[in-house]
């Protein structure tokens, strides 16, 4: 199984955001973070990932990247799940991963610090810190056998700006 791993694209500041009253659960995405997802998502369709299936963080921020990229996936549904939100514990979102039924590939989108966190779990075994992902980057591991920790394979992680440039 292929894993694509996805940090949602660029949010409104928090602390504006949060003079207005409304949760911070509920901070939606910039212009330019919509604009810029957008080019990003054309380069990630030159790599004809077979994904299967879409699941977001239910925070509106990782739902809008999510609803950008799942064209380019050819997903036509986005599933939420509330162990790739922010405050959700790491060991969490493994253990649903591992009871998920295998598909061809999967993708997920989330937010930092927890979803480089996850990345690190799948590939090393333990969260180091080492492995942030800019707001809409992503990175793609592949599992051989069962999923869980350190059982992933890096196949690639890139920026968004790699994304955007492999768009053109």
């Amino acid at each position: 199984m292929d894993l694509l791993i996805i940090r949602h694209a660029a949010a409104e500041d928090r602390e504006a955001f949060a003079l207005e009253g409304r949760p911070d659960s509920e901070r939606p995405l910039t212009r330019r973070g919509v604009d810029r997802m957008q080019m990003a998502t054309r380069g990630l369709t030159t790599m004809a990932l077979p994904i299967e299936r879409l699941i977001s963080s239910p925070l509106v921020r990782a739902m809008q990247t999510a609803d950008i990229v799942a064209p380019a996936l050819e997903c036509r549904q986005v599933e939420t799940e509330g162990v790739f939100a922010p405050d959700a514990p790491v060991p969490m979102a493994v253990e649903w991963l591992r009871k998920q039924p295998r598909v061809e590939g999967m993708a997920v989108v989330g937010h930092e610090p927890v979803i480089g966190q996850l990345a690190e779990c799948l590939i090393a075994g333990r969260p180091q810190g080492n492995m942030p992902l800019k707001k809409g980057g992503m990175l793609l591991i592949r599992f051989d056998n069962a999923v869980g920790y350190g059982n992933g394979t890096l196949v690639w992680a890139l920026p968004p700006a790699v994304l955007r440039r492999l768009a053109e």
